[in-house]
């Protein structure tokens, strides 16, 4: 047996001992901790033990950044883009355990004293600067395919201002709110877009993605008369059956692994800070409802 043939078997049962939790040391962590394993989020997820306290009032740990109910049915209800899984968050959520950066500040100015050894340092205020998110998005089948081409259009949308038509025309980007790990951590934080990032890698699969208006796959247009269709698809899927309205969809190419980063910053009202803010309420952790961190 030749070195190139002993390497290759070794390799393979490194991967069979990954796949069957010969590694598994992480994965153990993140699903005791109700989090996702670094897998598709098409898995069913389970609250944390007894011995760890409950979820969060939404019950879901995952990350989500997500639209105000009305402000969501607004721009995306009727959207044939979007998934039932985006409908149901209001948005989007990342489907593996991220990585989070967030940072707080607070600014000195430094006054300069002529013959001292040690400058003075004047408060000038604190802030929470801009949050990174960053996330893989593996794509494995139809569903998550067109979850990920729901979370790439719906990331296009909060970016851009209201322009044209008759819907708050001149305003700017939706506020999002930023959801994750339990209610004080990120609970309903008010945030905008700042930017964000796909990679679109060149090493990996892309596959065909039939991103028609069936929403989803549990949502597919069984039990829908020709009129409902009509009514919320458009002609094309007037008599169409479901597998047939699946095969006509529009087809996209997706890849099948891809990191996507957003970079978040909260904002809040001058209204929410005169009325809402004290510094006791925010140490005793009462003001965590309202979105502070």
């Amino acid at each position: 047996m030749s070195f190139f043939t002993k390497s290759l078997q070794n390799i393979g049962r490194v991967a069979r001992q990954m796949g069957t939790g010969g590694f598994n040391a992480v994965q153990a962590r993140l699903s005791q901790a109700g989090l996702f394993p670094g897998g598709i989020s098409g898995v069913s997820r389970r609250s944390l033990g007894t011995n760890a306290g409950s979820p969060s009032a939404t019950g879901d740990w995952a990350v989500k950044l997500s639209l105000p109910s009305a402000t969501y049915s607004q721009l995306m209800a009727d959207s044939p883009v979007m998934t039932d899984t985006m409908m149901a968050d209001n948005g989007m959520r990342f489907p593996t355990t991220p990585f989070i950066n967030l940072q707080h500040t607070a600014a000195y100015d430094t006054r300069a004293v002529l013959h001292n050894n040690y400058p003075y340092y004047a408060y000038q205020n604190s802030q929470v600067q801009q949050i990174t998110i960053s996330g893989d998005f593996p794509v494995q089948d139809q569903a998550s395919g067109r979850r990920w081409i729901s979370t790439v259009h719906f990331l296009r949308t909060i970016t851009k201002m209201y322009y044209g038509g008759q819907l708050n025309k001149g305003n700017p980007p939706p506020i999002a709110r930023l959801n994750g790990y339990g209610d004080y951590v990120f609970n309903n934080v008010p945030c905008v877009v700042m930017d964000f990032t796909v990679e679109f890698r060149q090493n990996v699969d892309y596959i065909s993605i039939h991103a028609d208006p069936q929403t989803d796959t549990n949502n597919a247009l069984n039990g829908m008369s020709p009129g409902e269709r009509m009514a919320r698809y458009g002609t094309q899927f007037q008599s169409a059956q479901p597998a047939q309205a699946r095969q006509s969809g529009i087809v996209n190419k997706v890849p099948t692994d891809s990191l996507i980063t957003v970079t978040v910053v909260p904002v809040y009202s001058r209204n929410k800070i005169s009325n809402k803010f004290d510094l006791k309420s925010f140490a005793n952790g009462s003001l965590a409802k309202d979105g502070f961190i």
